[in-house]
């Protein structure tokens, strides 16, 4: 089986320092740019896209066709200047699939 590539697609300025890691980069000037990279990246070339949460919000739906397939396997990051939050909730939305219930972390006091 060839080696399956991982793909960031997001505006330049939050991809760029994936280049050097050997990340397949995507620098979209606008979100719904992304929806024209789309059908590479789910053509079997990429086993995993890291989406920014701007392109994510743009492309949400042709996220949602592909979200019972194991490959590829997308994951939400945040932006340059982004405070975050959709790979959060996210996250918390598959943790509360899984357990039936949502899940409370009680924070440490130090």
């Amino acid at each position: 089986m060839d080696k399956l590539k991982v793909a960031v697609v997001g505006d330049a300025t939050s991809v760029a320092g994936f280049r050097p890691l050997g990340f397949a980069v995507f620098a979209v000037e606008t979100p719904s740019e992304a929806r024209e990279v789309w059908p590479e990246l789910t053509g079997g070339e990429y086993g995993v896209v890291l989406l920014t949460e701007k392109v994510h919000e743009e492309i949400s739906e042709m996220v949602a066709e592909h979200s019972d397939e194991i490959i590829p396997a997308v994951t939400v990051i945040p932006g340059a200047g982004s405070k975050g939050g959709v790979g959060q909730a996210r996250l918390d939305a598959a943790i509360e699939r899984a357990l039936g219930t949502k899940a409370f972390i009680r924070e440490e006091d130090d």
